[in-house]
């Protein structure tokens, strides 16, 4: 074979890999000729990606966008989470607005129809500080009502 022709009527180049023709559209894989693939261009869905991914690292690094910097939420203020643990023990959480350097609660107890059992004066905490949740565990002397299901703690702050 003298020359091969290649489908655009011209003959055919060797490359140093392949046999192509003249115009680049077609290449010879011994059998046939087959077109020549082209990439088509940049993949815009990679370029679009990156874009979103690059835009969004940006806002987070320029303070727009604040991840994961979320406040908790401030505690209730008063008693909360008031429990009565065993016959000398009770437990609550307590926040208030503002600090108390002495700080003591009026403690009642009250039985299921919702009678009075008793009061109770805790001892003096120091130097409470405001706006936070501070968590408190009594122990009475004498034992608590074994009628009582529930409690009330009224806060008196002296200084």
């Amino acid at each position: 074979m003298d020359a091969m022709v290649a489908p655009d009527g011209r003959p055919a180049t060797f490359d140093g890999s392949a046999w192509v023709s003249q115009d680049g559209k077609y290449w010879w894989n011994g059998a046939a000729w087959q077109p020549i693939r082209r990439k088509q261009g940049p993949n815009l869905f990679v370029i679009g990606v990156g874009l979103v991914i690059i835009i969004a690292v940006a806002l987070v690094v320029t303070g727009v966008i604040r991840p994961g910097t979320t406040k908790p939420a401030p505690p209730t203020m008063g008693v909360s989470n008031s429990k009565i643990d065993s016959s000398s023990r009770i437990e609550f959480d307590y926040a208030r607005p503002s600090d108390c350097k002495r700080l003591n609660f009026q403690i009642v107890f009250y039985d299921k129809a919702g009678h009075s059992l008793g009061t109770y004066e805790s001892d003096f905490k120091s130097n409470v500080t405001g706006g936070e949740s501070h968590h408190y565990v009594f122990y009475t002397i004498d034992a608590i009502p074994t009628s009582a299901v529930r409690f009330t703690a009224a806060d008196v702050c002296s200084g």
